[in-house]
Formats: C-alpha cells, sequence, structure tokens
C-alpha cells in the first residue's frame, strides 16, 4: 500500500483530480453570477436615430430587433473582452481613448461663441491671414522660345507691333502660337496664376496697367504679351465678409488651447519616471 502511496503516476492523478474539482466549482460559480443588460428606452430611440440618418426612413420592427440584438451581442462581447483584459496595451484601443477625451475637451470649447470683438482682434492683428487674394482676367499671346530659337528677340519686336496697330475685331490667337491652357482668363486669383505660370510672371502681371497690350512677360513656358481686363486688388475684408474665415481660425485655436489645458491639469496628476539605460531611474519634470 506504501508503495503504491509512493508512485508518481497517481500523485499526478489526484493532482489533475484536485485542479477538475477546483475548476468546476469557480465555472459553477461563474455561470451562477448572470450579469443584466438593460437595454433601455432611450437606446433603444439612439439605435433607431442612427438607422433613420443612415437610410432616410424608419426602420421596421424586424430591423429594429436586429439593431438591438447587434447592440446586445456587442454588449456581451466588449464586456467579456474587457473581462478577458483584451484592452490592456492594445494600440488601436489607446489611441481611440485618447481621442475619445480629447474630443471631450474640444466640446467644451466648441460651447462658447466668439464675440465679434474677439473676432474683429483677430482680423486687425493679423491681416495677411485674412486679406482677399488680387484677382485678374486678362487675355494674352503665346511665343513659343523652341519655335523662334535664335530668332526670338526678333519675332518679340515684330509681335508688339502688331498687337499695337491691332484692331478690336482682330483674334489675338491668330498672331500667337498654340497655347493648352487657353488665350483667356477671367477672375483668377493670384494663387492659381502663380500655380500656372510661375511667380515671375504673377509679379509682373501685378504691375501690368489694364487695357493695353503689354509684354513681354516670361512665364515657365515661354513669352507673353498680355492684355488685362480687369484686375482686383486684394484687400482686408469686413468683419462679415471675413466671419466664416475667422470662425474657423478661432474654433481650430480654441481647441488646441483646450487640449493643451486638459493635458496640463492631467499630467499635474502624475509622476513620470523614464528609466535610463545603465542608469538609475530618473524623474522626468513637468
Amino acid at each position: 500500500m506504501q508503495r503504491i502511496l509512493r508512485e508518481p503516476l497517481l500523485h499526478f492523478i489526484v493532482l489533475g483530480a484536485l485542479l477538475f474539482a477546483v475548476y468546476a466549482g469557480v465555472r459553477r460559480v461563474d455561470s451562477a453570477s448572470v450579469q443584466d443588460i438593460v437595454v433601455s428606452r432611450s437606446r433603444v430611440a439612439h439605435l433607431a436615430g442612427m438607422f433613420s440618418r443612415s437610410w432616410r426612413r424608419e426602420p421596421n420592427p424586424n430591423e429594429l430587433s436586429d439593431l438591438v440584438n447587434d447592440y446586445v451581442r456587442e454588449e456581451i462581447l466588449y464586456r467579456e473582452a474587457k473581462a478577458m483584459g483584451l484592452d490592456n496595451d492594445d494600440p488601436v484601443i489607446r489611441r481611440r481613448l485618447r481621442q475619445k477625451l480629447e474630443f471631450l475637451a474640444e466640446d467644451v470649447a466648441a460651447q462658447r461663441a466668439p464675440t465679434d470683438d474677439e473676432l474683429n482682434s483677430l482680423l486687425h492683428n493679423e491681416p495677411d491671414r485674412f486679406r482677399t487674394e488680387s484677382r485678374y482676367s486678362f487675355s494674352h499671346v503665346f511665343l513659343n522660345p523652341d519655335r523662334y530659337r535664335d530668332r526670338l528677340a526678333e519675332r518679340q519686336d515684330a509681335l508688339g507691333k502688331e498687337l499695337a496697330e491691332m484692331s478690336e475685331s482682330t483674334d489675338p490667337a491668330e498672331i500667337g502660337d498654340r497655347f493648352l491652357l487657353g488665350q483667356s482668363f477671367a477672375d483668377m486669383p493670384a494663387h492659381e496664376l502663380t500655380r500656372l505660370f510661375g511667380e515671375d510672371f504673377s509679379g509682373q502681371l501685378a504691375n501690368v496697367p489694364p487695357g493695353s497690350w503689354e509684354g513681354p512677360l516670361r512665364s515657365s513656358y515661354g513669352v507673353h504679351f498680355v492684355r488685362v481686363t480687369s484686375r482686383e486688388q486684394g484687400r482686408l475684408p469686413s468683419l462679415d465678409e471675413a466671419r466664416p474665415a475667422l470662425l474657423r481660425e478661432w474654433s481650430e485655436r480654441e481647441r488646441i488651447k483646450a487640449n493643451a489645458e486638459t493635458f496640463a491639469r492631467l499630467r499635474s496628476r502624475y509622476r513620470v519616471v523614464i528609466e535610463q539605460a545603465s542608469e538609475q531611474p530618473r524623474e522626468r519634470q513637468p
């Protein structure tokens, strides 16, 4: 009998039986502790509202039942995953929780509307940010340098004389080279002008008097003679004109400010210790 009791196999069997009994007991306790999931009327209304915004109609009874069942499924899986610690050290979940907390701070900031004095101060303290762009309407005659090469200067002089003597009925496109972007441009903002023709051209065009043919002006494409038909100089808009842009800028600054203040307040609750390689841990001051 004593020999049997000393057998390792017997010890293994007894230990396995004990572990099984403990596990079964834990399972019975877990099974007995049923958790409640209450789907409130407001939650059902919220689910129905989300459906309506997506599909532009109210859900029918079967669809609403499916929405509720899907919510219950999500809640069960969420609770079980959280109980298992699956949210720990997950960078996606950490990032999402960080965003939600930042959104809360931004919501608080968004509740306050700026006064006209605040917007007016922003407008006049940073006028270049809100100044309207200059806009140009013009026609041009293009000379392609690759076509004329050594005769370009001669062709420029001849074209200048042709344009000076040209009648109103003459189409400028008939006496110049083909230009893929067109011969006339209406109400073109300065940034678009610079994007298409380059900074040198836009800078020269700003000094061309309206009404007559002037040139030559150089662009990234070649040589141009231009006639400005209208030019609207950039200016500082009124408060009402600039209000949409001012509100966007003010809201963005308030959002950044709210996040910074919230983080500073939360940061003060923590002592951060950063362990250095081959050194003793040291405290990092906020």
